[in-house]
């Protein structure tokens, strides 16, 4: 969700679209209606028939909620962007997001078959890691090292990027605030290094983010001490995320919450219906449920204003007056939160438009261009439906696509059969770990290393016994 453009080239598209779409033509308002009405349908008929609950978009397993940002960020989206594209690849661009909606179920399929096997069916391993309790397990205990490394090697990356870099936009903020111009500012942590750029997102993505929510769950559960080492890991982390004036981290940081604070109130539901009588249950699940939705919503606003002061920061501007702080929160949601990955999209599939000008892996990574004796092409983060068209065409969409519900399915089914605290705190980041794939690149290094990161410690969890103590 970075600055990839400038923002008034994407007002001017924006404009331009709304233009196109409120004189379109009978033919492509049919065409659009058409498409997207028979994707979403395709993918619930597809779902009901082949998937049953094993991709039920109730539950938040890896899957239903990458489908359902997929859906938010790229398939609504993208109406408007077709409209601001000209010629053929518009027809393209809008057909290519939309068949995401059909192969991307297609791939959650296949991993069912595979694991068929299994003793149990893939709706009922799934049902039975979301709706089981949250408790005290002695991964609490095996993790507790991991967790005391994690933030003392937070801490080390910190001090090494306070200490060796030329310009933080944090510490300038309160030393040269409106004495640097805005781009430096908002790109400083790209000019560092490769070292400080890739150990300052490895602690933002996976080392802070982990030792927050499992201090988070470990208060709920354990009270005491937890409760104090919850607020310091809080504060911890959001002075880490703010270093950069990156508005992606801090964002992230109320999305964690979202996502923890729902899987809490999931819990409490769930104690809850083995305690009250059926008019009480009732009554007790409705508070829940609304006290789940008032915070959602307050912390959601949060996050949007947070992103609209982080804004004006990055280019050094006032904050005495609140109205453009309003301005800039609400543009930062709708810009780069909702419409920025279909617009990069758009970029590149009107760049990249016949099968001449397709790049054949050549954009994926440095690392795997190098190993085929390829001259690597950078992209600038193009949505992932966009950089497996620029390569390998409808093949690339199709395929890529399959693949990505097929992994995060097989990760679901066969890693997530207990809950247990670092079990959960792993599953909320791998769940928005599969949301920046729809920003960014397909075989990002963030993205690649915190799924690594993610399957070795479950991997590690799976071979120890969970055993539940007596709870009074």
């Amino acid at each position: 969700m970075g600055d990839r453009f400038d923002a008034d080239m994407l007002l001017s598209v924006k404009e331009a679209a709304i233009m196109n779409l409120i004189n379109a033509q009978t033919g492509d308002m049919l065409f659009v209606v058409t498409v997207l009405g028979s994707a979403i349908m395709g993918f619930f008929l597809f779902k009901k028939i082949f998937l049953g609950n094993s991709l039920k978009l109730t539950r938040l397993t890896l899957p239903s909620f990458f489908i359902i940002v997929y859906i938010i960020l790229m398939s609504f989206p993208s109406i408007i962007w077709f409209y601001s594209l000209t010629g053929p690849i518009r027809y393209t661009y809008f057909l290519a997001v939309q068949s995401a909606l059909i192969s991307f179920p297609l791939g959650v399929f296949l991993a069912n078959v595979l694991l068929l096997g299994s003793s149990s069916r893939p709706s009922g391993i799934v049902k039975n890691f979301l709706y089981s309790r949250l408790l005290k397990t002695r991964h609490d205990s095996y993790i507790f090292p991991f967790w005391i490394l994690m933030i003392l090697l937070s801490i080390v990356f910190a001090i090494f990027y306070i200490l060796t870099s030329s310009y933080v936009p944090l510490i300038g903020a309160f030393t040269v605030y409106g004495k640097v111009p805005g781009n430096i500012v908002r790109h400083s942590i790209f000019h560092e290094g490769v070292f400080i750029h890739y150990t300052h997102a490895l602690v933002a993505r996976f080392l802070l983010p982990f030792c927050l929510l499992h201090s988070y769950f470990m208060a709920y559960i354990y009270k005491g001490r937890w409760k104090y080492l919850f607020w310091i890991t809080l504060l911890l982390t959001m002075f880490f995320f703010l270093l950069t004036f990156d508005r992606s981290y801090p964002f992230s940081i109320f999305l964690f919450f979202i996502l923890a604070i729902y899987f809490k109130n999931k819990n409490n539901q769930l104690i809850s219906t083995t305690r009250f009588s059926s008019t009480s249950k009732i009554h007790g699940l409705s508070i829940i449920k609304m006290r789940r939705a008032i915070s959602i919503l307050v912390i959601f606003a949060l996050a949007m204003v947070f992103g609209g002061i982080i804004s004006r920061a990055q280019f050094n501007l006032s904050f005495l007056n609140l109205t453009p702080i309003l301005g800039d929160s609400i543009g930062f949601f709708i810009n780069r939160v909702l419409l920025d990955a279909s617009f990069m999209a758009r970029v590149y599939f009107n760049v990249f438009d016949n099968p001449s000008t397709f790049l054949y892996g050549k954009s994926f990574h440095v690392l795997i261009s190098s190993l085929f004796g390829l001259e690597f092409h950078p992209t600038i983060s193009p949505s992932f439906v966009a950089e497996l068209w620029l390569n390998f065409g409808w093949a690339g969409v199709l395929v890529g696509t399959t693949i990505i519900g097929f992994i995060l399915q097989f990760i679901q089914l066969s890693l997530f059969r207990k809950k247990s605290i670092p079990i959960l705190s792993l599953y909320i980041i791998l769940l928005l770990n599969g949301a920046w794939i729809i920003y960014g690149h397909l075989l990002a290094t963030m993205v690649v290393s915190v799924y690594l990161l993610g399957i070795l410690f479950l991997v590690f969890l799976k071979k120890r016994r969970v055993i539940r103590p007596i709870v009074n």
